[in-house]
């Protein structure tokens, strides 16, 4: 199974060299995808180097200034799954998440996905929009379990859907609005792929902190895009840092810092 990390611009760069960096611990096939023609931040480069992972490329075509983050992550999405083999599996893991323990699926979660479908993780939250008015409104027979986009796991069967997403993510009513690609994942479900999602646990995106002792992904999610400016980055560097050092995390606990943001052997 891939392990793929999509990223662009400094602070993601950032966060996606130490969160690779945890999943190296539990995977060997870890990437992190940037834009074809986006310069490897140093930072990146040296913890590629370090640790091990790859660093990939994708063709990126900016459709609009709004909504970028969409753009981008779903022509990835798009063009890793085009890339992926007969029954090769991808799992896509948002830059500010960590990894805790190995990846391991069920052998019918396996098969589910084989077969064409994506399997995704609920959201704290149901963020469906509720007016009729809203480009982006389902019916209450359309909508689906609300699902967090920030793990998706996927094979080369599923290449319809992300081809589905990539075309919402540049359609005009797409390019406002709150959300990014989770907006577009959960409409496209709900309106043209209502068999096609597969739930899986929690403990696959704990969207934390803090993170329970059962997570084997913990995700620190939040901003829709603004990570640089956010505690969340400092937090999140902290949990990837302690991975990295083998320490034994008290996960049910709040992550505590230091008053400049870090802590002692972060970056």
């Amino acid at each position: 199974m891939r392990i793929i990390i999509i990223a662009s611009g400094e602070a993601y760069q950032n966060a996606a060299a130490w969160a690779a960096g945890t999943y190296v611990v539990h995977s060997e096939l870890v990437t992190v995808l940037l834009p074809e023609r986006e310069k490897v931040r140093p930072f990146l480069r040296r913890q590629s180097k370090a640790l091990g992972f790859m660093i990939g490329r994708f063709p990126f075509r900016l459709i609009s200034d709004q909504k970028f983050t969409s753009q981008l992550k779903c022509q990835a999405y798009h063009f890793a799954v085009s890339e992926l083999k007969r029954n090769e599996l991808v799992l896509f893991v948002d830059a500010d998440t960590c990894c805790f323990r190995p990846i391991l699926f069920r052998e019918d979660i396996l098969r589910s996905i084989r077969s064409g479908r994506i399997g995704l993780i609920p959201d704290i939250a149901d963020h469906h929009f509720k007016a009729p008015t809203d480009c982006w409104y389902l019916t209450h027979k359309e909508r689906l379990t609300y699902v967090n986009s920030g793990v998706v796991l996927a094979s080369s069967a599923s290449l319809a859907l992300f081809d589905r997403f990539r075309q919402l993510s540049e359609r005009p009513e797409f390019l406002h609005g709150p959300f990014n690609d989770q907006k577009v994942i959960n409409f496209a479900l709900g309106k043209f792929f209502h068999d096609k999602l597969l739930l899986l646990d929690k403990s696959y995106n704990w969207i934390g902190p803090p993170f329970s002792a059962d997570a084997a992904i913990g995700h620190c999610a939040g901003g829709a895009g603004w990570l640089g400016s956010q505690r969340r980055k400092t937090i999140h560097e902290q949990v990837c840092a302690d991975i990295l050092a083998g320490k034994n995390l008290n996960l049910n606990e709040p992550q505590k810092t230091m008053k400049d943001g870090h802590r002692p052997g972060t970056a």
